[in-house]
């Protein structure tokens, strides 16, 4: 009997092995593949901007008297590149060509004959304050410099007052502006605005004294567009 029982549990252990080894073989460990990292695409040039504007002077003539043969240009214009911090503030650098008056005046044998041009270079802030259906308007402030060309000849025997210059200068200038744009597309925006450009040391000529005085002022209107580069 015990012998009987001896060879049952023998051939039941050499059966087992052949079923383990099935169940080993259909056991497949699990494969761990290590995930790659998130392609994140970098924008090149994102919050760039390029700008051109149109200018007019709104201000008066630089010169300014009775029996003269005046011819004020008041349009300019001006290129420039800036840069979106954020959705509210954004700053540029712009040169612009400010316009340029001449003077030819006669007068019981007083004479007279002058230009004057200007051209400026602003680095200026502005501050976006909101949009609302496509608009948003705008104030801002800028420094810079002021590139004046003075040339006159003067004979009035009159004063007597006998003088001629051709002068030529860089003068700080800083301006104040406010204005609105209207986004024309995702990345063309219309603008229209007011600036305030003074140069406090720039040199003018009075024309009741026929003398120089320093401070020009002008008034200007600009209509522009901002061609975003993203």
């Amino acid at each position: 009997m015990t012998h009987i029982f001896r060879a049952s549990a023998v051939c039941a252990a050499l059966a087992a092995v052949p079923a383990g080894q099935a169940l080993a073989a259909d056991y497949d460990p699990p494969i761990y593949v290590e995930e790659a990292p998130q392609y994140v695409p970098v924008e090149i040039g994102s919050g760039w901007y390029l700008r051109g504007d149109i200018t007019y002077n709104a201000g008066k003539p630089h010169y300014d008297f009775d029996h003269a043969g005046i011819k004020h240009r008041r349009f300019g214009g001006g290129v420039g590149v800036g840069y979106h911090f954020d959705d509210n503030f954004r700053a540029d650098l712009t040169i612009s060509y400010l316009g340029k008056d001449t003077a030819d005046y006669a007068w019981l044998g007083d004479t007279a004959n002058g230009s004057y041009s200007a051209w400026s270079g602003l680095v200026s802030g502005y501050y976006d304050i909101a949009t609302v259906a496509g608009f948003t308007p705008y104030v801002g402030v800028g420094v810079g410099l002021l590139h004046s060309r003075l040339k006159y000849d003067i004979a009035a025997p009159s004063f007597p007052h006998y003088d001629s210059v051709d002068d030529s200068s860089y003068d700080f200038a800083y301006a104040l502006m406010a204005g609105a744009s209207y986004k024309m597309t995702d990345n063309v925006s219309l603008d229209l605005g007011y600036q305030f450009l003074h140069a406090p040391d720039a040199k003018h000529l009075d024309e009741d004294t026929f003398t120089l005085r320093d401070g020009r002022a002008r008034h200007q209107i600009r209509l522009g567009l901002r061609y975003d580069l993203w």
